[in-house]
């Protein structure tokens, strides 16, 4: 007799939706993952990939670790990062290759667009089906199925419900009701710069309530850059792509001239606009069958690039307990396994939306005691963010087939 094959929606075709989708495929589930978009398109600026969400993108597929590294730039073991000052004075050179792991596991800085396309190519290749242009209306549990409503009238029944649909999750209003997202006190600018510049291998500038990164994102020179800046809420979302640049490069003027260039050169329709928020942690990720997970679950300001790369694990440890516990022998214990992934994961990632938000608040210091403060703390330690290399450590459970 043929086990019956478990099924999942994921709500969500985010890059933590479609991680999840590609992982729990190839443990053995039918999944369909259902986005709101009519269409996967070019968006966003770029994002690092640490050894962490590499290692975890390796466990998803060998391929799509080999392909993020081919469309992106791996990190090589001497490299350095420059943190650098309003007028150009070099704090310290951060030695961001240390960060790779001793087997080998190197950092990636990619377009987040490559990232997208490198999940949509394996979650189809997996057999995900992709239901573009749909919402999910309504979805009530009980102890064997989940039943869900889309947007499209249909109804179905799934063994189980994944919400990877962002900071602003209805699921998890509905799970936890914890109200609206916290404002962390900046908005983000981002865009992505083609060119030769003076810091190929990456910067970071500081200046008095706004902090620049920028990281190569292609072999051509191209730079993805996201300007930080310290502001009430609602004031740089509403100007928009174009308007917006403009505000951050008269903002930035007096700062060195290819930094400026950079901000200027990046074409409006890429840019990125938005006010960061977070939330604070909670220990419930799961009712019933339904389970949060990514932004939905642990949304974090972006202090330490590790939002994208928490996603990613989420999908391998969440993917390994339903392997161990629902797939293997027919069992279907996912009790079991969603309290499992819940908890190995919340300890974690409320470290890392803590230490995100202390990260967020030393970077975006005003004032000249503050930015004294912030770049004397970078010379000394020559890093931006201290947690980082304990963070990036990270113990991979063994998913890929």
């Amino acid at each position: 007799m043929t086990a019956r094959r478990f099924t999942a929606m994921v709500v969500g075709g985010g890059i933590g939706g479609l991680a999840a989708a590609a992982a729990l495929a190839r443990s053995g589930l039918q999944v369909t993952v259902v986005e709101r978009a009519p269409s996967f398109e070019p968006g966003g600026s770029g994002l690092m990939l640490y050894p962490n969400g590499i290692a975890a993108a390796d466990a998803i597929s060998r391929r799509l670790g080999r392909r993020i590294r081919d469309t992106g730039h791996v990190i090589g073991p001497d490299e350095e990062r420059l943190l650098l000052s309003s007028s150009g004075r070099v704090l310290a050179r951060e030695k961001i290759g240390r960060l790779g792991w001793p087997d080998g596991t190197p950092s990636v800085s990619i377009l987040r667009t490559a990232v997208q396309e490198a999940l949509v190519e394996d979650v189809v290749s997996a057999g995900v089906e992709l239901r573009m242009g749909t919402v999910l209306s309504d979805y009530a549990g009980a102890d064997d199925a989940v039943s869900v409503r889309l947007s499209d009238g249909s109804a179905h029944s799934t063994d189980l419900l994944v919400a990877a649909d962002g900071i602003w999750s209805s699921v998890r209003e509905r799970m936890v009701a914890d109200g609206p997202p916290r404002y962390c006190g900046y908005s983000s600018v981002r865009g992505h710069t083609p060119g030769d510049w003076p810091w190929p291998q990456g910067f970071v500038a500081n200046g008095n309530g706004v902090q620049i990164f920028a990281a190569p994102v292609t072999a051509d020179g191209t730079l993805y850059w996201t300007a930080k800046i310290t502001a009430p809420p609602g004031v740089w979302r509403p100007l928009g792509q174009e308007a917006a640049q403009r505000a951050l490069a008269e903002q930035i003027a007096g700062w060195p001239a290819d930094i400026v260039r950079l901000i200027t050169g990046s074409d409006p329709a890429d840019i990125a606009v938005t006010d960061v928020h977070d939330r604070d942690p909670v220990s419930q990720w799961v009712d019933g069958r339904v389970v949060l997970l990514g932004d939905a679950a642990h949304p974090m300001a972006p202090a330490l690039g590790q939002a994208t790369n928490m996603a990613l694990e989420d999908a391998v440890v969440l993917a390994s307990e339903l392997r161990t516990h629902v797939v293997n022998g027919d069992r279907g214990d996912f009790g079991t396994a969603l309290h499992a992934y819940q908890r190995q994961r919340v300890e974690r990632t409320t470290r890392v939306v803590l230490l995100s938000r202390r990260q967020g608040l030393l970077d975006q210091g005003t004032g000249k005691v503050q930015s004294l403060v912030r770049n004397t703390t970078m010379s000394l330690r020559g890093r931006k963010d201290a947690a980082l290399h304990e963070v990036t450590r990270w113990a991979v459970p063994a998913v890929a087939a």
